[in-house]
């Protein structure tokens, strides 16, 4: 006698359930394995630059001190220069990422209302993108002084340029068949930008944020490179010139921090946005 119908289909949900907890149970044990070699090759190249320092293999003055770099992060901690030069740069990465990102986003998938105007701005902003943008701070220096204002200028024109373009991408690679198709059945111009143009651009968009972070941040610290008293650009500029490298090394310690926890808001952005993909 064949098994029960029944029996059968319980059975095999089971074995689904089964097999899919052992493949999670695989990846979490690559993960933390992956986890476990990096933490212990960043500590084992700690313990590594601290020693060839202390026996006298490496000089100080040239490449800095992981204990000097942890106690220069402690003082300025307490006296509270640390998180004083922090909050400029990150004031400055914000504004000009959450501005770039909103304007170049918008325009680049605006271009999808109009070819024509795609095919006169897209070489434009090509060459604007290959143009290091530092060259534009005499520019801005000019036009808006040496405060917070031409930091802003130089990250918005950074991550707008590198959306827009990221944007621009996207909408051609959206489903042609899927925009004729909505429009068979009725819908309107905007019924298709809204629900299929935008949304199909959308992991481009994410991307681009990915990409702009690390542009927003160059753009505030040349900024602070050139012109500023305080942020962490000062910060990595004074240890230069006072030739500490372990303060340059704490400015870079407190860069890459800011740039995880930004990184880390995108990527909550993303599994909010995507979810629809599992």
């Amino acid at each position: 006698m064949s098994p029960a119908p029944d029996r059968m289909h319980a059975a095999a949900p089971d074995s689904r359930s089964l097999l899919l907890d052992r493949y999670r149970q695989q990846l979490k044990r690559e993960q933390i394995k992956v986890w476990a070699i990096q933490i212990g090759a960043f500590a084992v190249s700690i313990v590594l630059w601290e020693l060839t320092v202390r026996l006298g293999l490496v000089r100080e003055i040239l490449v800095g001190q992981p204990t000097r770099i942890i106690a220069i992060l402690d003082r300025m901690a307490r006296d509270g220069s640390l998180f004083s030069h922090s909050w400029i740069t990150i004031f400055e990465t914000l504004s000009g990422f959450v501005l770039g990102v909103a304007g170049g986003a918008a325009c680049g998938l605006l271009l999808w209302w109009s070819r024509t105007a795609e095919r006169v701005l897209d070489p434009i902003m090509v060459i604007l993108n290959s143009l290091p943008k530092i060259a534009l701070t005499p520019i801005f220096l000019l036009w808006f002084g040496v405060g917070v204002a031409m930091k802003f200028a130089l990250c918005f024109s950074t991550v707008f340029v590198v959306v827009f373009l990221t944007a621009a991408a996207g909408i051609k690679e959206t489903d042609h068949e899927l925009q004729q198709l909505t429009a068979a059945l009725g819908g309107t111009r905007w019924q298709i930008f809204r629900n299929v143009v935008v949304p199909s651009s959308v992991p481009w968009l994410i991307s681009a944020m990915k990409l702009g972070i690390g542009f927003g941040l160059t753009g505030a610290v040349v900024g602070e490179f050139v012109a500023a008293n305080q942020g962490i650009g000062y910060l990595l500029l004074y240890g230069a010139q006072i030739y500490d490298m372990s303060v340059v090394w704490a400015g870079i310690v407190v860069l890459v921090v800011v740039a995880i926890a930004m990184y880390a808001c995108v990527v909550l952005i993303e599994r909010m946005t995507l979810a629809w993909r599992d």
